[in-house]
């Protein structure tokens, strides 16, 4: 079939990638360890997009996050054997916390190397598949809001954002082919040893239960570094219950429009990128010995993550030091994507960004902005200067279990005038 260069082209793929029971869960630190069943199944997903020269691969997988490595090594495979440029393919975690350990959290479930070269050869299968399985498509857009969302800090900076976002790819005869949701909220619903997609994998089986052609579905925890549910640690029945709740409040538009006459060569795209070096913290062997004897005095570290606490702070005092040692530069990688759908944009970036984010990265000539974090690696938390400010454990602790630096104050706002500035050069 012959590509017109005023239709956009979709391809889809969605594979299994449900560990066995036995494995290691990422997420929380204190929680039962191993995993004892199924609650549902985890699947990876690829939505390939193509008008004229322009390119996108998205996948997504249910897992917490995609280790730096892996994501840029998936990346350089597709650039190799799909010819689709690396900037160009991203790669999500839904941020599940009831899913398999694939990036190093210290006391937050073991690795298992076997598991994550599944993943990744499940991963490129899926890509092929969408890669050579396209279709022309026409893009359909709902906006919906879900107040489910609370800024679990409890400071005075709260902020959630309640904007749902939704899009499907129609083919010509009506069906959907592709679906893609975006909503701010953290994955924890669930807290015990089960495996689970949690809330994201709910949402995209009822949007794909709902939907002509019963597409693949690819949903986003937005912006949610802040955001959790009402509960966490709540029945399977409740998280479905929220799950279905946020598919509700978009799927009336799209229901809708999926019954409009298909329109030829809606849906054309563009999309940038942008890397930054990112600040952080700089800490001198006096003051990360003081840190860590800070951290020490600090009881409700060590009752709040018992013999755990200690584990992860002797782990990142250690490798700070090393860094130290070798002279690193005090700054990490910080990726940016921008895509233009209609007179909507959604934004990527690699870490657990706090939901302030999307509307600092507003320019004000976009109608709806979403914000798709733990995107193509995980740098940890980014908070916004006044949750800086505040302290509280996405500032003060998370860096610990990350076994990573933290970003500087100020980080956030660097990000969102980079994000501002792609946004304008799309519209």
């Amino acid at each position: 079939m012959s590509k017109c260069n005023s239709e956009v082209f979709v391809g889809t793929a969605q594979l299994d990638i449900t560990p066995e029971r036995g494995i290691d869960l990422a997420g929380f630190a204190v929680r039962p360890q191993p995993a004892t069943a199924v609650l549902d199944p985890l699947h990876a997903r690829a939505l390939y997009l193509e008008h004229g020269s322009e390119q996108l691969l998205w996948i997504q997988a249910d897992i917490l996050g995609f280790d730096q490595a892996l994501a840029d090594r998936l990346r350089a495979w597709g650039q190799v054997e799909l010819g689709i440029p690396a900037p160009r393919i991203w790669l999500t975690a839904t941020h599940t916390h009831s899913g398999p350990a694939t990036i190093a959290l210290t006391g937050c479930g073991a690795l298992q190397p076997a598991y994550v070269a599944r993943l990744e050869d499940r991963i490129c299968h899926a890509a092929r598949l969408a890669r050579d399985t396209t279709e022309p498509c026409r893009l359909i857009e709902s906006h919906g809001q879900c107040r489910l969302g609370i800024d679990r800090r409890g400071f005075a900076s709260a902020h959630t954002d309640p904007h749902v976002a939704a899009f499907a790819w129609q083919r010509s005869d009506g069906t959907i082919k592709a679906a893609l949701l975006d909503y701010a909220m953290h994955p924890v619903c669930l807290r015990g040893s089960w495996i689970s997609a949690d809330w994201p994998g709910e949402t995209a089986r009822v949007i794909s239960d709902s939907l002509p052609g019963h597409p693949v579905t690819i949903v986003g925890s937005g912006a949610c570094g802040n955001i959790n549910p009402p509960q966490v640690g709540v029945a399977p029945e409740q998280m479905r219950d929220w799950g279905a709740s946020v598919a509700h409040s978009v799927l009336p538009g799209l229901l809708r429009d999926s019954r409009m006459p298909p329109a030829s060569g809606d849906g054309a795209f563009r999309v940038l990128t942008a890397r930054i070096d990112l600040p952080l913290d700089h800490w001198s062997s006096g003051e990360l010995d003081a840190h860590k004897a800070s951290c020490l005095a600090d009881l409700s570290g060590s009752q709040a993550f018992g013999y755990k606490f200690r584990l992860a702070l002797e782990a990142w005092h250690d490798m700070m030091s090393r860094r130290l040692q070798r002279g690193e530069p005090p700054t990490t990688r910080l990726e940016l994507g921008a895509l233009a759908l209609g007179q909507s944009a959604i934004l990527t970036v690699n870490a657990e960004v706090f939901s302030k984010f999307t509307a600092l990265a507003d320019p004000g000539v976009v109608p709806h902005i979403a914000t798709v974090g733990c995107t193509n690696g995980m740098i940890g938390y980014l908070p916004t200067t006044d949750a800086c400010d505040e302290g509280g454990y996405e500032v003060k602790w998370a860096m610990l279990f990350y076994n990573l630096p933290r970003p500087r104050r100020g980080g956030l706002e660097l990000a969102a005038r980079t994000a501002r500035k792609l946004l304008g050069s799309i519209f």
